[in-house]
């Protein structure tokens, strides 16, 4: 194969009009020249391009998307879709354990929120809205704050609301510790579930069932304030999240007390 051979990718990046207008509707040349405000030589080329790759058909003279075609479209706005958060999450990302990585079905078209140095606290009103809203809320524990305990012991005064948590051992050890909190109001809820990890957890990972609709995200923390967040509604990543969360919870040890 020549080196000048253009690629699957360098034809999606450079006739991804042709693509989306074909997706659209079949056209023929005169057509497309007219959707796309080309020239025909122009067009020409690009169903040429397109051909060369089987990335279209033609039916007495009309041109539509073949299934490689619509295939390759499809990846190609789900890449572009999860580099998009990746660069806008770039900061938050880069403070997973080294490592950790995330999944595309997470990140497409995800929703970033990256805290104002000025403002952190800004970066959680979004989770504090779902939470206030929420059914039912799961979730991982890498670390704990004492607002956290009073949030979530004040949300499970409304009804109904379930919350699930597992937590890394160290976290277990220091609710145990916080005496000015209600913790032990929290764990005498039948509402309320703790469970001590088997070991580290990766990210505080959560799933949060509102009337509508499921939502998956993940809080990003630094020394105390919260830096950022990354929210994804779909049911690809709610799904994705919901494995992780029971993979995670299987493992754990349902804890009666803290400590």
């Amino acid at each position: 194969m020549g080196s000048d051979r253009s690629t699957l990718r360098d034809v999606l990046h450079k006739r991804a009009d042709v693509f989306r207008t074909l997706e659209e509707s079949s056209a023929s040349k005169p057509e497309l020249v007219e959707r796309l405000s080309s020239s025909r030589s122009t067009v020409d080329r690009a169903i040429d391009d397109l051909a060369e790759m089987d990335c279209v058909e033609s039916r007495n003279g009309t041109y539509s998307l073949s299934a490689t075609g619509r295939v390759a479209l499809s990846e190609y706005d789900r890449y572009a879709a999860t580099t998009r958060t990746a660069e806008r999450a770039s900061r938050l990302l880069n403070n997973l354990p080294e490592g950790t990585t995330l999944p595309s079905v997470f990140l497409e078209d995800a929703t970033v929120n990256v805290a104002d140095p000025h403002a952190p606290s800004g970066a959680s009103t979004a989770s504090s809205r779902l939470l206030e809203r929420a059914t039912a809320m799961r979730g991982l524990a890498p670390t704990v704050l004492k607002s956290d305990v009073f949030i979530i012991d004040r949300e499970l005064d409304r009804d109904p609301l379930d919350v699930s948590v597992v937590a890394e051992p160290a976290v277990v050890e220091a609710l145990s510790e916080l005496s000015d909190t209600p913790v032990a109001t929290l764990l005498a809820r039948d509402s309320f579930d703790l469970y001590r990890s088997a070991g580290s957890l990766p990210y505080a990972l959560w799933v949060m069932e509102t009337p509508e609709g499921d939502h998956a995200g993940i809080t990003f923390r630094g020394t105390g304030d919260v830096t950022g967040l990354v929210t994804n509604d779909s049911a690809d990543a709610v799904a994705w999240a919901d494995a992780e969360l029971e993979a995670y919870r299987e493992r754990a040890t349902l804890v009666d007390q803290p400590g």
